[in-house]
């Protein structure tokens, strides 16, 4: 049986228009009493994602803005280097305005910075131009769904999940990794097992073990389902 369920939230547990339902909040007290640690991974700043573990019934540990940051409270670790919000910050101000808007989470933010397409551009467009300049300097520029991510090669949620393993004391091959975007595959390539939900790309869902038929917080209640009678939970 596995011991770790690492779970993205925006597109995952949420339903369409971003809300938690006490249908999953159930299913996650069900796991917690079941002795299941689960940790949240998300691209959102670490005192958002901090905020919602508080709140839930689940592991005091999260892996927050796409890997780069990793702990809970006080006690976290940088998967990029301190100085990498403002550098990105700094080079969209000075060769990517009209190309990207920051979002007002780049405040909170660490490591990793968050964007939307300026009017006029899809998020593509953005995320094509936006490679193009960065890319060269050792950025790796993707978009979530949600949002325009810009943070250092190298940091993403697969190594945020080996942190988060290593400090529980697992191996990430303990995990089960649940997705839905382009963001989540090195997560799910780093579990122990994978398991896209119905919303998720095609390649995503290519690279999972376990697909799920329903999408959202519906594939990943049909998720555990799924984990519940193959025994892996």
């Amino acid at each position: 049986m596995f011991r770790c369920l690492a779970v993205d939230v925006d597109g995952t547990l949420t339903d369409e228009r971003g809300l938690i339902r006490h249908e999953v909040v159930e299913a996650l007290e069900r796991l917690a009493e079941r002795g299941v640690h689960v940790v949240l991974v998300s691209g959102n700043a670490y005192p958002l994602l901090h905020a919602l573990a508080y709140y839930l019934p689940v592991t005091k540990l999260v892996v927050a803005e796409n890997g780069g940051v990793v702990g809970y409270r006080s006690r976290y670790r940088l998967l990029g280097s301190e100085g990498d919000g403002e550098e990105i910050r700094r080079l969209v101000r000075e060769e990517l305005a009209g190309v990207l808007v920051e979002s007002w989470q780049n405040r909170f933010r660490l490591v990793d910075m968050a964007f939307h397409p300026a009017e006029g551009l899809s998020p593509e467009e953005a995320v094509e131009r936006a490679r193009r300049a960065l890319e060269p300097r050792g950025f790796e520029v993707q978009y979530s769904g949600w949002a325009i991510h810009v943070h250092r090669r190298g940091v993403d949620k697969g190594a945020g999940l080996v942190e988060a393993c290593k400090m529980l004391g697992l191996d990430p091959r303990q995990a089960i990794a649940v997705g839905d975007s382009e963001v989540d595959r090195p997560m799910l390539e780093a579990a122990g097992l994978a398991v896209a939900v119905g919303n998720a790309p095609r390649e995503l869902r290519e690279a999972a073990d376990i697909v799920t038929r329903e999408g959202y917080y519906r594939g990943f209640l049909e998720a555990l389902q799924l984990l519940e009678e193959g025994g892996y939970i």
